[in-house]
């Protein structure tokens, strides 16, 4: 029960395996941003999001930088107060879960991809530190245990033994102990 409730409620985690485009980035477009960006209801600012017009939306200089999930604007703007003029979806109507905000920059870290789940998750270390499982402490003071499996980006990799499912955690959301942990067993 304590790690369900550390993970579902303390943490917004994001499996290890890659995001589908098709049954899990498409969704959140669906409810959350055709009434504007969609061929079928309207386009605004030149935005749409139906399937067969992402890819415009995609690459260097575009909406949707793959690989770069923090700096692309789509997912920004996903993430900027109500207050702001370039908030989406605008006014406060219908805003993204922070699930969803992490369902999407995962998706555009891992690539963007389109055909499939993206790129692979980042493999296990090769090493994994002396006694494999170690505790960790939220920033909300909750502590689990937990094997490290690796550092991907700005997240960690933690492997729970009782159920064997590995979740990736932005380092933000841990502990600065934890955060050091974490770093020092990469190396």
């Amino acid at each position: 029960m304590k790690f369900s409730f550390f993970f579902a409620l303390a943490l917004t985690t994001v499996t290890a395996s890659a995001v589908d485009y098709k049954s899990q980035v498409a969704i959140i477009f669906r409810t959350k941003c055709y009434a504007c960006h969609s061929v079928t209801k309207k386009v605004k600012g030149k935005l749409a999001l139906d399937d067969d017009k992402i890819s415009e939306q995609i690459g260097p200089g575009k909406n949707i930088i793959p690989g770069k999930g923090a700096q692309s604007t789509m997912y920004v703007n996903c993430t900027l107060p109500n207050d702001d003029g370039d908030v989406m979806p605008p006014e406060g109507k219908n805003r993204l879960t922070d699930a969803e905000l992490a369902t999407l920059k995962a998706w555009i870290d891992e690539g963007a991809s389109l055909t499939g789940g993206g790129a692979a998750p980042a493999p296990a270390p090769a090493t994994a530190p002396a006694g494999g499982v170690m505790k960790w402490t939220n920033t909300e003071g909750k502590t689990i245990e937990a094997e490290f499996m690796g550092l991907q980006g700005d997240s960690v990799l933690l492997k729970i033994p009782s159920t064997g499912t590995t979740h990736i955690l932005p380092l933000a959301k841990l502990s600065a102990e934890s955060q050091a942990q974490a770093k020092a067993a990469q190396k």
